[in-house]
């Protein structure tokens, strides 16, 4: 073969490798997580939502999706108020696991934010967030017994 035809290869195998590695960080996050948090079945009744954003509509995280908001300046200005719930009720299930390294941790926080908005409805995840209170401002600040507590 000749040097011609083993750097095309090279390259197509390189490009290949960075497309697939969202999606393998997203398994990858999704094996260390140590389980699913499990939506609430109502929040409790007198408890307000969390923002009047409409939510009809929402298009759910994907891997790719997530990384490529690295690239766009105002992507973490315009971040729907779903997915901030669903990276809180992320984070408060893995606070709830034992922890197993910072790394691992950041990992699975991602992965979970993702799967949730993936495979719970958004009244699914408006209704975990507010039995969870994450709706108060204060909650936003700090949540007691996050990893650096412990």
């Amino acid at each position: 073969m000749r040097a011609a035809g083993k750097a095309w290869i090279s390259v197509v195998v390189l490009v290949a490798g960075i497309a697939l590695l969202p999606g393998l960080l997203y398994l990858l996050g999704l094996a260390l997580a140590g389980g699913r948090p499990k939506p609430a079945d109502r929040a409790p009744s007198g408890v307000a939502a969390c923002s009047s954003e409409p939510r009809a509509g929402y298009q759910p995280m994907n891997p790719w999706r997530y990384t490529a908001q690295f690239f766009d300046n105002d992507a973490m200005k315009k971040v729907p108020e779903v997915e901030r719930e669903a990276f809180w009720i992320a984070r408060r299930y893995l606070w709830r696991q034992p922890q197993r390294g910072m790394l691992r941790w950041q990992l699975s926080s991602t992965a979970l934010t993702i799967w949730i908005t993936r495979h719970w409805s958004t009244a699914q995840i408006a209704d975990t967030a507010r039995k969870e209170d994450f709706c108060r401002t204060s909650s936003k600040r700090r949540v007691s017994g996050g990893p650096m507590n412990r």
